[in-house]
């Protein structure tokens, strides 16, 4: 799929010419860098040159409707745990039991994992079909199609040792009112677990995911640990999902274009921002025709043949790969409050270690 994007310099100078503010950064509050880095269906991409983080402006943050139909479906299979999910249950720092609760728990299946492996569980989810496959297929009980907000005003004194929250902060328009919220439902001493995609992550070309309103900010190492430790918490873990044979595939097939997918299919397959503009009931209708046309059918099937083609050749080249330092696409960290007030600024130095989730090290800027 084609992104339509200006350079930075064209970006800027419009930018310049209108008049325009340069937007504030959601995490740490000071103006972005000189100008956009680029811009995507009129919405720009800033970097924040204090905390590195990435983020999208202006954008408008979809609610729980636009999110049950763009992602309906996923409620009619269980779904196997994500990277976080697996390196929080197997981090060595992380508790083992107590009150768990995780925010956009999705269909429930870390819930039902937490619960198994002896944490007390509560779920929040946007998703209304989600919830109810949640409380169907896995019998869990304390799980609410609710926002944070909402949870938080009715539950007030209502404290978890643990919060998580797994591929849900680069959602968010603003992730510090987010954090807030989250922190605001920690016992005092409480555990952070989350997992963001890792803006680091090798890739040869854009992902149609990570655009709004699907992905509204990119988080790398450095701004991960910025933000967490300048809200009063200290990193336990931080890591970086190492890169396998299937993502090195998938990135390999994504980077050889043939145009026979979409010439099979008879369009270019829609992406969830190509679903922002319609209707709840438009994206169901959309949604619903690529699962059922037969030629929407056969398509999926040549892209994921493309990328088993491919695997070969990943596993071949993988360990250079590695050497060069390529990661995979997660990023996974472990925090904890800090018993002391923290200052108003607590950047690290330049070449703190960072833990790679194979447990190795790689000193880099975090």
């Amino acid at each position: 799929m084609t992104i339509p994007m200006q350079t930075r310099k064209d970006a800027t100078d419009s930018a310049k010419a209108n008049g325009l503010a340069l937007p504030v950064c959601p995490a740490c509050g000071e103006p972005a860098e000189a100008g956009p880095l680029e811009v995507f269906q009129g919405i720009s991409r800033y970097g924040c040159a204090r905390c590195d983080l990435h983020f999208w402006h202006p954008v408008i943050m979809p609610d729980g409707a636009w999110y049950e139909a763009a992602y309906q479906g996923r409620d009619r299979t269980a779904m196997p745990l994500e990277p976080g999910h697996r390196f929080f249950l197997a981090d060595s720092k992380a508790p083992n039991r107590g009150r768990l609760l995780d925010i956009g728990c999705g269909v429930g299946n870390f819930l039902a994992a937490a619960r198994d492996a002896g944490f007390d569980v509560t779920g929040i989810e946007f998703d209304p079909s989600a919830v109810r496959f949640a409380r169907d297929h896995y019998g869990l009980q304390r799980i609410f199609a609710i926002s944070p907000e909402d949870f938080r005003a009715s539950h007030p004194d209502e404290k978890f040792e643990i919060v998580t929250f797994f591929e849900v902060l680069e959602h968010q328009k603003d992730p510090q009112r987010f954090l807030n919220i989250a922190r605001e439902c920690l016992a005092p001493g409480g555990f952070l677990a989350l997992s963001v995609p890792n803006r680091e992550r090798w890739q040869k070309r854009a992902d149609v995911l990570d655009f709004p309103p699907n992905h509204l900010t990119r988080w790398s190492p450095a701004a991960l640990r910025r933000f967490l430790e300048r809200n009063g918490f200290e990193i336990l873990s931080l890591r970086q999902e190492p890169l396998g044979i299937l993502r090195a595939a998938h990135v390999l097939s994504s980077a050889w274009r043939t145009g026979l997918v979409t010439r099979v299919a008879g369009e270019t397959p829609p992406t969830l921002s190509s679903l922002a503009v319609m209707s709840p009931e438009e994206v169901k209708q959309t949604v619903k025709r690529v699962e059922e046309e037969p030629r929407q059918h056969l398509a999926a099937r040549l892209a994921r043949w493309k990328t088993s083609a491919m695997v070969p050749l990943a596993a071949l080249i993988l360990p250079y790969l590695r050497l060069r330092g390529y990661t995979g696409l997660y990023l996974y960290c472990l925090a904890r409050i800090r018993q002391v007030t923290p200052a108003t600024d607590m950047f690290e130095p330049r070449g703190h270690l960072l833990q790679k989730a194979d447990g190795g090290q790689e000193k880099g800027v975090v």
